[in-house]
């Protein structure tokens, strides 16, 4: 099916579960309307004058979505060229579950493979054509955990997945074709439990994998981050955090090797507690610098606030700003790497933010939030909304975006 734009009257948009482990589904009610509300930017003289805002190098957005229509769910892969004079969302109509990481292909720049969290969902889609290529299998009694990797040369895809027959969800990183996708391994050894996200680094000699860490009542070692050697296995460094209730979920590496992790509770750290909110069930932030080779939590209030899971991460490498969002808690920070401090926040402003990651310049962070999947940058060195940039229907209400060069 070639991609068309949906109706968006028809479509009540539905949000991706945020409890680590939970199911893949949470139905939402329609957004409210509010909408970032920048003044024009403008140059001038002023050396602290915002810069001025210019489409021609930004990219194209996708990510996954669901929406419920005519009482049946619908899955997408929204599409936003940020380069168009007025940028609207184009969608993939059949995909059929939603989209949690995208793994763009290297030698096939204009297809990507899109896996799902908790499901049998994968595939791989031409971006450009708008259509799915083809449909990928795990073996029985398995199913995809959301994240992937092509090595640089295209040959082989690694991505994450959990044993379900047995119900143990044992964690497993899956050695594929990366033409065919057929399973050329299943023993690549994660040093750790439920991989999940998954990046290849040093041009693709080392995989770094987050590890969540088995549940809080089990005897399962905690989360923890592995570098992997992909040609012997062996770990070349494996990070623990000091807080062993962090659920290890997603990370965002600079060019320099400097990482930031989110993550969300661990697997058995209740929602509630007699009936209340458990102030226990909360996100964090972590970095590791190579320079140092030390792994720190930011430890500051607003992490009272960041509820649930911290979900998305993505850095500015010229400031080393790191930018996370926080659904539950309606919340986007923005941290000091070197200092590990908060430098700023918007909190309520950007209902339900979920998927965050830079523009292809670098200079603006694209956030898609809110119910309605609406989508705005925002300026990486103010924090501010650029105005005119608001998408109201991206279509993408999954829990990433990833800025796209097609």
């Amino acid at each position: 099916m070639t991609s068309t734009t949906p109706n968006p009257a028809r479509r009540r948009f539905l949000a991706g579960s945020l409890a680590a482990g939970a199911g893949l589904l949470a139905a939402c009610g329609s957004g409210d309307n509010l909408a970032p509300n920048a003044p024009p930017r403008n140059a001038g003289s002023d050396p602290n004058a915002p810069r001025e805002f210019k489409r021609g190098a930004l990219g194209t957005v996708i990510g996954g979505g669901v929406a419920e229509v005519d009482g049946a769910k619908q899955f997408f892969i929204g599409i936003v060229d940020l380069d168009a004079e007025k940028p609207q969302a184009r969608t993939i109509n059949d995909v059929g579950f939603l989209g949690h990481g995208f793994s763009p292909n290297p030698v096939k720049p204009t297809t990507a493979v899109v896996c799902e969290k908790h499901g049998q969902g994968c595939c791989e889609v031409d971006l450009v054509k708008g259509k799915v290529l083809r449909r990928v299998r795990t073996t029985q009694g398995r199913e995809f955990y959301g994240h992937g990797a092509f090595t640089p040369d295209g040959k082989l895809f690694y991505c994450t997945e959990a044993e379900v027959g047995d119900s143990s969800y044992a964690g497993v990183l899956a050695v594929r074709d990366g033409e065919s996708f057929e399973l050329k391994s299943e023993n690549f050894p994660t040093h750790g439990v439920a991989p999940h996200d998954c990046i290849l680094v040093e041009d693709g000699a080392t995989l770094v994998i987050t590890n969540g860490g088995g549940p809080v009542s089990s005897p399962d070692e905690p989360a923890g981050i592995a570098y992997v050697d992909v040609k012997t296995g062996a770990a070349r460094r494996v990070l623990k955090f000091r807080d062993e209730a962090i659920n290890a979920g997603h990370i965002a590496i600079t060019a320099r090797g400097e990482l930031a992790c989110v993550s969300a509770p661990r697997e058995g750290i209740p929602q509630t507690k007699e009936g209340e909110p458990n102030p226990a069930w909360l996100g964090a932030i972590s970095f590791y610098d190579p320079a140092t080779d030390k792994l720190v939590t930011a430890e500051d209030p607003i992490r009272a606030k960041m509820k649930g899971e911290t979900l998305s991460v993505a850095i500015h490498e010229p400031s080393m700003v790191v930018a996370a969002t926080n659904p539950a808690g309606d919340l986007v920070t923005f941290w000091d790497f070197k200092t590990g401090k908060l430098v700023h926040k918007i909190e309520g402003d950007l209902k339900w933010p979920r998927g965050i990651s830079l523009t292809l310049d670098g200079n603006y962070f694209a956030v898609t939030y809110d119910r309605e999947t609406r989508l705005v940058l925002l300026d990486a060195e103010t924090f501010e909304p650029v105005a005119g940039t608001t998408v109201d229907r991206s279509f993408i209400s999954g829990s990433h975006n990833l800025v796209y060069r097609l």
